[in-house]
């Protein structure tokens, strides 16, 4: 890139976080930008300060940052440039700013996963922990689904895709979980379109899945306690059935290039089908019963659909309207000696980036690299894309962007600065080519074995936390994104933070 291949645009005010008056931001003259960069304002003087800190502070860390110079793409080129250069300094419209953070996976003394929306509330991570005491590392992890998802905000948003077969605004976690409640109770959900997952082992060690595959479930409506064996095959007729966003068929095939408008219907007549997706309780996500459909049924892009045969349903819910609103007890049902078995707590829905060290998106041309991304992560699928706001895979669009990587010995975040002059971002392509030179580099000092992508744009951070129970301090480790939740730069509180993935952390000296 060179500044050439930018044009100013203004930023005006209350828009895209900036509150004060109109400022003068970047956009690429290709039309291949995502959001607007920001001007310069001063930031790594902080985050120098906030590393330094966190090498001192912790036992078997280690933080760093880099600056990338990016390759221009031209819009029409199917080859995939690889001529990426890491400089020593930022430099304006041109470069890529990252941070690494690793952690060894055996002096974690304690990891927590969870999802903080209460109903539509969400508490800063400041607020969270006001009453908590954990020294550590917090970062994003995954997605929900944002009110403008469902309403009408976006082409693609269920409401205008599905006139006649709308849904209430619920801000659901996207993707499959596993929490298991130390009274042995088991709150889960529907695997939903990525395969990707973060688990918590019971001994604690964290592990990334890159493919989780669940074939049955246990399932509790009501009074009634059925098994679910027919997953996304609407050819294996059965009295119970499952559609989720992870549906691939030849018509989903067809309409990936249509995806903003494609609103499949559940592909069985004459059954009644129950939408479940779930709530926050500030904790966890709760599956819920939210809407029942006789006849014709909508498949939307996050939750899942139970679908019944008629004469089945009527015979075991006699009383239709009781069910609404009720919790929807999922159990996945692993196979004997499943690893996944060993799991207390699972949070997925997420695309992988590296595979048994394979990194599956170093390719020649952009159409390999959409085949691996349908492959490997179900990221091309229509039904999948209308369940993100953002072109979080689109090969070309750079954005702030995140993954969560493990080597043998080590789990951590390498995080991809962005909308902003210093650092204009990245996109799966530069992720992914990056990801290689670092490792090359030797910069994780191991090869990475697993690594899936996490939240990006403004949500995607990660803290270094000290909270004694009525103090919290949290200090940044990359710079934020601006967003429509937060201003560009430090966040203080911790915004938008809705899930996470939380390391309590030995101390030195401990």
């Amino acid at each position: 890139m060179s500044p050439q291949d930018w044009v100013t645009e203004r930023i005006c005010r209350n828009k895209y976080s900036n509150e004060k008056h109109s400022i003068t931001g970047f956009q690429r003259n290709d039309g291949q930008g995502g959001n607007p960069l920001y001007p310069i304002c001063v930031f790594e003087d902080i985050l120098r300060a906030n590393h330094e800190y966190l090498r001192e502070t912790y036992t078997g860390v280690s933080v760093s940052r880099y600056h990338v110079k990016m390759p221009y793409w031209n819009r029409n080129e199917i080859h995939i440039p690889n001529n990426y250069a890491l400089v020593e300094t930022p430099e304006r419209l041109t470069t890529t700013s990252i941070t690494v953070v690793l952690v060894r996976r055996k002096l974690v003394k304690t990891a927590e996963q969870g999802f903080y929306f209460t109903g539509d509330t969400l508490p800063t991570l400041k607020e969270r922990l006001r009453e908590i005491r954990f020294h550590g590392l917090v970062g994003n992890l995954g997605y929900y689904m944002t009110k403008g998802l469902i309403t009408r905000n976006h082409p693609w948003s269920h409401n205008l895709r599905y006139p006649n077969l709308p849904l209430p605004i619920t801000r659901s976690y996207l993707g499959f979980h596993l929490f298991k409640a130390k009274t042995g109770e088991i709150y889960s959900s529907f695997q939903g379109a990525h395969p990707g997952a973060v688990g918590i082992r019971e001994n604690g060690l964290v592990d990334i899945l890159p493919k989780l595959d669940i074939r049955k479930y246990k399932v509790k409506l009501g009074e009634r306690e059925f098994f679910i064996n027919s997953i996304n095959n609407p050819d294996a007729i059965d009295k119970v059935m499952l559609f989720t966003p992870g549906l691939w068929t030849p018509e989903v095939s067809a309409n990936v290039e249509n995806w903003e408008r494609y609103a499949p219907l559940i592909p069985i007549p004459n059954r009644v089908n129950i939408f479940v997706t779930n709530e926050g309780n500030g904790k966890i996500p709760i599956e819920k019963a939210i809407k029942i459909w006789d006849g014709q049924a909508p498949l939307p892009s996050f939750g899942a659909v139970l679908s019944f045969d008629k004469a089945y349903f009527q015979k075991i819910f006699p009383k239709t309207a009781i069910l609404l609103g009720q919790r929807v007890k999922v159990e996945p049902v692993f196979p004997k000696n499943s690893p996944f078995s060993s799991y207390r707590q699972i949070m997925g829905g997420l695309v992988p980036a590296v595979v048994d060290k394979q990194h599956i998106y170093r390719v020649r041309t952009i159409a390999q690299l959409k085949e691996q991304l349908r492959i490997y992560g179900n990221a091309t699928s229509p039904i999948a894309r209308c369940g993100r706001e953002s072109n979080n895979f689109d090969p070309r669009i750079r954005e702030p962007a995140g993954v969560l990587i493990q080597t043998h010995n080590q789990i951590g975040w390498v995080l991809f600065d962005g909308r902003h002059e210093l650092s204009i971002g990245a996109s799966v392509v530069d992720v992914a080519n990056i990801l290689k030179i670092l490792e090359t580099k030797n910069v994780f000092g191991e090869r990475i074995e697993q690594a899936v992508f996490v939240d990006g744009g403004s949500a995607m951070k990660v803290y270094t936390v000290e909270s004694d129970g009525s103090n919290t301090r949290l200090n940044i480790l990359n710079r934020v994104a601006a967003g429509s939740r937060n201003k560009p730069g430090i966040d203080p509180e911790g915004l938008n933070l809705y899930s996470t993935l939380q390391l309590d952390l030995q101390k030195q000296g401990e």
